[in-house]
């Protein structure tokens, strides 16, 4: 057997992540071939590694179940190898399969989770990217002032850090929480930081696209729709071009609504179309209600009643598979509020600190 060192394992396992994105079937069996080699080493911290980076071929998948329960059993691993210096991580990751899948508060339950361990090891890194999942719950489900006012506390325990990468994945999401709020000059300045953070030559292309949706965004609601266009269609190249779904999925939404008001039916139609085509084999059901909901209310404009009909039913179907949890209200576990209501405090203590220290 090869003698690897940790470092060498994590690259690997980042190669069969990259792969997975081109041909998931052989990143799935380079996966369980890379657990098999660390098993047969017995060295545990080697198996997790491995044991992570099939959850994370898995989460390629439409279907989110297989990923979150193999997330579920690295973190049980870890817990029995006592490997309690990357559980923070592990809870983190979690957090996101289950916000994928839509299980927004067993997403913030993790990040939660992730969040504790974290300042229980001092990990700055850790605790910064479980305030940017605990905006993100917030952002799911409509709280888009609370969401900013967590990807903000990100920001501010990110600042030791100096970290572009870190920088600019915090300042995407302010400004869709920005964006949200109609804080279009908000959205301007955190895209901008954004974009000089990934130019120190950090390679994250897909991150690139969500600068460019954005940026295409505010030219839509300013009205300024040709542009729109031009910023929307660079975003789409940039996510196709990189594999990325739900980013094709999202901006081809976005530049049916603009076609429609550029007064072009068939290009909007076109876009509309292949959304709904990419949300049913994706299984992203937010989408597809949108995109369908559109589509209806176009054929209906162009008199095309048989076509309005087939999508208006097939609306109805998906609004009927909605999960059940995001028809409930923001209801929180005691322990889940309490934790929130004590970090909101400590951030509010963290800024009147630093409006003294100016």
């Amino acid at each position: 057997m090869i003698e690897r060192s940790e470092a060498e394992w994590i690259e690997i396992g980042n190669e069969i992540t990259r792969l997975a994105d081109i041909d998931w079937e052989a990143a799935l069996a380079a996966a369980k071939h890379m657990l098999s080699e660390a098993q047969s080493g017995q060295q545990p911290r080697q198996i997790a590694l491995a044991m992570q980076t099939e959850a994370r071929v898995l989460k390629r998948l439409p279907d989110k179940t297989p990923s979150i329960r193999q997330q579920n059993e690295v973190i049980r691993y870890l817990k029995r190898e006592q490997l309690s210096t990357h559980l923070a991580t592990a809870y983190r990751q979690l957090g996101q399969m289950q916000y994928d899948a839509m299980a927004y508060f067993k997403a913030l339950d993790a990040w939660l989770k992730s969040l504790e361990l974290a300042g229980q090891e001092q990990n700055i890194h850790d605790t910064t990217l479980a305030y940017v999942g605990i905006g993100k719950f917030y952002y799911a489900v409509g709280e888009y002032t609370r969401a900013m006012h967590y990807h903000q506390l990100a920001l501010l325990a990110a600042k030791p850090l100096q970290q572009a990468a870190l920088d600019a994945e915090i300042n995407i999401n302010i400004a869709a929480d920005a964006f949200r709020l109609h804080d279009f000059s908000a959205v301007e300045v955190a895209l901008n930081r954004a974009q000089q953070a990934l130019e120190t030559g950090y390679d994250r292309p897909v991150w690139m696209g969500e600068i460019t949706f954005y940026r295409g965004m505010i030219c839509f609601e300013q009205s300024q729709f040709a542009d729109a266009q031009e910023f929307l269609s660079r975003a789409y190249n940039i996510y196709r071009k990189n594999h990325n779904s739900w980013g094709e999925g999202h901006v081809l939404l976005a530049l049916g609504r603009t076609f429609i008001k550029l007064n072009e039916p068939e290009h909007a139609a076109e876009c509309l179309s292949t959304a709904c085509e990419i949300s049913e084999q994706h299984q992203l059901l937010a989408l597809g209600i949108e995109a369908h909901e559109i589509l209806a209310f176009l054929y209906i404009e162009q008199g095309d009643n048989a076509l309005a009909l087939q999508f208006h039913k097939r609306l109805h179907e998906l609004i009927c598979q909605n999960l059940p949890e995001q028809n409930t209200g923001l209801r929180l576990s005691r322990h889940a509020a309490q934790r929130l209501h004590d970090i909101e405090g400590a951030f509010d203590l963290a800024k009147i600190h630093a409006r003294l220290a100016v």
